[in-house]
């Protein structure tokens, strides 16, 4: 779709400066926009690069941003707000419409309004699909499973059966909702099965990333709370539960029964030990790792996981160690110091 520069500059709430009439054919960054395509530059960028050099036809600038010719520019507060604003004017949101007539549909089923069921799509018996839904190619719905309204499944997405997931979320290509925790027993030196007969339930507005896994509980459910978003590559264990608003990033592995707080963040290659308690607001840096439980707001980085402040003295210390070695190696070699 084309807008023009005016079109965008009413929907940031922007100051437009030059051409009103541009058109905007695309989004792009700064080195590889074209002519007709908008871009935007932060506050930040700027005082470190007083020169923009770039083909965009518009530019989102932040408010006292001097003129550039040949340019028009929109004026804001807060570019990178403005422009997310401006890519959902460019999301392809064309998932075709109605039933295809190569999907497999059971007759006990239920099927809302608007509903989007592309080629090769299974939905199994007493699954229910929602007003608006859209289930893209090669997907799988179980028996009894809940697909709630306004959310969408990209290709190759498995829900087993009784999983529920909430209206308007997204949910990427591979991932697999439902299947069994891993539990198991030893009996007599063998490994026994721990049969796994909860659910997973998704709240409303959950995003999960491509070839994630979501574990079903043993008993009960495997809970992702209202607005959190997964990264790809994921794995949550069975009978987690994870609340609102939430970010988890890629490689992070929760063990099960862990119980993730609100308005967490997690850096990527995470990996959280069985049943710990993890907090409101808490902070874990990459490839940290988790090991006891952590309270409201904490920070912590490493493996285990310790508040940031002693990680730099010990990482402080360990950058040291060649140092205090080779003072240690002249001790030794004027008899002052022991094997």
């Amino acid at each position: 779709m084309v807008q023009t520069a005016s079109d965008i500059a009413r929907i940031v709430g922007g100051e437009l400066i030059g051409d009103a009439s541009e058109p905007v054919k695309g989004v792009s960054s700064l080195d590889e926009a074209k002519e007709g395509e908008l871009s935007f530059v932060t506050e930040e960028y700027y005082r470190k690069n007083k020169v923009i050099n770039t083909r965009a036809s518009v530019l989102i600038v932040p408010k006292g941003f001097p003129p550039l010719e040949g340019k028009t520019l929109i004026a804001v507060d807060d570019p990178m707000e403005a422009v997310i604003k401006v890519l959902h004017l460019f999301v392809d949101g064309d998932y075709g419409s109605g039933i295809s007539p190569y999907a497999v549909v059971s007759p006990s089923a239920k099927l809302g309004e608007n509903v989007v069921l592309r080629e090769f799509v299974v939905v199994e018996d007493g699954a229910v699909i929602e007003d608006d839904a859209v289930v893209m190619p090669f997907c799988y719905i179980g028996k009894n499973a809940v697909v709630g309204k306004g959310s969408i499944l990209f290709p190759h997405v498995v829900v087993y059966r009784d999983c529920v997931i909430g209206k308007k979320c997204v949910i990427h290509a591979g991932a697999v909702i439902g299947a069994d925790g891993f539990g198991y027993i030893e009996v007599e030196g063998r490994r026994v099965k721990i049969p796994q007969i909860g659910r997973v339930v998704i709240e409303d507005n959950v995003e999960v990333g491509a070839n994630t896994c979501i574990d079903r509980a043993t008993l009960g459910s495997t809970r992702v709370g209202e607005g959190t978003k997964l990264d790809n590559l994921v794995q949550i264990g069975h009978n987690v539960k994870i609340g609102r608003n939430t970010v988890i990033a890629g490689q992070t592995g929760i063990a099960g029964s862990v119980k993730v707080g609100d308005g967490v963040m997690m850096g990527g290659q995470v990996g959280v030990a069985d049943h710990v308690k993890i907090g409101d607001r808490v902070m874990i840096a990459a490839k940290s790792g988790v090991t006891g439980n952590l309270k409201d707001g904490e920070v912590v980085i490493g493996s285990p996981a310790m508040p940031v402040s002693v990680w730099k003295r010990i990482y402080g210390a360990m950058k040291k160690l060649p140092e205090i070695y080779a003072f240690f190696r002249k001790l030794k070699a004027k008899g002052l110091g022991n094997d």
